[in-house]
Order: structure tokens, then sequence, then C-alpha cells
């Protein structure tokens, strides 16, 4: 009789040991995919916002040649000029107003935040500084002129 209740406490032991292992690696598995979802959304959004940046660039651009090209215009409270080619630039103290820029650019409906601003002169511009936004941590979203031409690009490190 000993031996029967001794084995009913040891097969409760093994399904409770089974049931534990069972259920850890199901959370294992959850928060592997979780992380590989998480990745793929954070990539999405740096390059949706990249596409919404040069989508209102070019709105812009668009709107500036059917206004006959003037010199400078007004959207949403902000004021901002053209390049030579029609587009968009806000220029304070002979450097690109990153942040302004990013206001203007990044979305017509609501404000997006970003981490942290980084502006530096680069040899792609002999006129204006680029800009680099860090959406996430480790991605990273950049705006600079190249021939006068507005161009957004996302990426995953730090600029150097």
């Amino acid at each position: 009789m000993w031996r029967a209740v001794s084995s009913l406490k040891s097969d409760g032991h093994v399904r409770w040991f089974f049931w534990c292992g069972v259920i850890f690696l199901l959370l294992w598995m959850l928060l592997v995919q979780w992380h590989k979802v998480n990745e793929g959304a954070e990539q999405a959004r740096v390059k949706l916002l990249a596409q919404t940046m040069s989508r209102s660039a070019s709105a812009i651009r668009q709107q500036w040649e059917l206004e006959n090209k003037p010199s400078h215009s007004q959207t949403n409270g902000i004021e901002y000029s053209f390049t030579r080619y029609g587009w968009p630039i806000i220029i304070r103290n002979e450097h690109i107003d990153c942040a302004e820029m990013w206001d203007l650019l990044s979305s017509r409906q609501a404000s997006i935040d970003y981490i942290t601003l980084i502006d530096k002169k680069k040899v792609r511009s002999e006129r204006y500084n680029s800009c680099y936004f860090q959406i996430t941590d480790g991605k990273w979203l950049a705006l600079f002129y190249e021939n006068e031409t507005i161009h957004t690009n996302g990426f995953l490190t730090l600029p150097e």
C-alpha cells in the first residue's frame, strides 16, 4: 500500500514537471517569435516614416510648381523656403533646422516623436548639413540634400 501511495505522489510530480516544462517551452517560443515580430515592425516603421517624409516633400514641391514657384511658403504655421529645384528647406543660422524639417515632413495629422537628433556637415552636400533622427534604439532616419534635392533614408546604425 505504501508503494501505491508513493507511486501516485511520484506520478503527480512527473505530471507537474511535464506541464511546467511544456508551459516554459511555449513561453520561450512566444518570446522568440515576439522578438522577430517586433524587429520587423520597427524596420517597417522606419521605412514608412522615410516614405512619409519623401511624400510630404514631394507634395510641397508640387504645390510650389502650382503656385508659380514662390520663394517661400507656410504650412501649419511652419515657414519654409525652397531650393532652386523647389524642394522645401528651413534654414536657420546658415544650417538646416532639423527639428522644424521634422515637424514639416514627418506627419500632417499627428506629431511623431524621435529619440535623438544629430545634425552633421557631410560631403554629400557642400551647402547643407544632414539631419539624423533616432527613431528607436539602433534605428535612424537620415534627411539630407544632394544637388539641391531632398533625400530620406532609414537605416539601422548610428551615423559616423
